[in-house]
């Protein structure tokens, strides 16, 4: 109980220094989606090719604690034909195998990136976080 009010401070403190435009709302409903539905990319965009993912597993170990679970289809251009991934770690019944030490990425879900806002991306179906700008356009009008 303490530990999930800890963490939720952490979320809002984060929020609030490293996002100027979105803010993160909501909470998590340990539905497990976030931990079945994973994209991947690199410099060159979504990973949509298997050997490229081995490749990734090879340098870098901590992809090895996922499989392609899927691949994107019907959904925009940008995410079209991605492959999807699931953690290895996710029990049948939502809960993590190794939450006290599960990776950053993680314990650092839901991360705003601005760009990938703007190109359209939204959070998972009945996900319980959801994005929201930060402050409404009337706000800034009153302040100048």
């Amino acid at each position: 109980m303490i530990k999930n009010f800890v963490e939720d401070i952490i979320f809002s403190i984060k929020n609030k220094l490293f996002s100027s435009k979105y803010v993160i709302k909501g909470k998590c409903k340990r539905c497990g989606a976030c931990c079945r539905n994973i994209l991947f990319s690199t410099q060159e965009g979504y990973i949509k090719d298997e050997e490229i993912f081995k490749k990734m597993q090879k340098k870098y170990p901590y992809y090895r604690n996922f499989k392609i679970s899927g691949i994107v289809k019907d959904k925009k251009d940008f995410q079209n034909g991605a492959l999807t991934f699931e953690c290895k770690f996710i029990s049948k019944n939502n809960k993590c195998k190794i939450y006290p030490i599960r990776p950053i990425f993680c314990r650092d879900y839901p991360n705003i990136n601005p760009s990938l806002i703007y190109e359209g991306v939204t959070m998972l179906d009945g996900c319980g976080f959801y994005f929201d700008i930060d402050k409404k356009f009337k706000t800034y009008l009153k302040n100048n």
